[in-house]
């Protein structure tokens, strides 16, 4: 494996708490030294990020899309119309 593919697997590890405390602990030594693992890491952990939203995002839309289905095919009143119910205060 590649250098490079080595580091982003090491700092996956650490970002994602697979790595051994001891490990850990020398890998953080090595951060303190080492200003491009530390902009690699915050890299690794935006594109996270990213990659985090933008499944939300996916979901929520799909969610969305059944939403609709539920709520404008005929066949399925009965079914919204029951879990309406649940949530009317008596």
């Amino acid at each position: 494996m590649r250098t490079s593919l080595n580091n982003i697997k090491t700092i996956d590890d650490y970002v994602s708490g697979r790595m051994a405390p001891d490990d850990a602990l020398l890998f953080e030594a090595n951060m303190l030294l080492n200003d491009d693992l530390r902009n690699e890491i915050n890299d690794q952990q935006k594109t996270y990020a990213i990659i985090r939203k933008y499944s939300r995002k996916k979901v929520k839309g799909e969610i969305i899309a059944v939403q609709k289905i539920f709520t404008t095919a005929p066949q399925y009143q009965g079914f919204m119309q029951r879990i309406a119910n649940l949530f009317k205060k008596q």
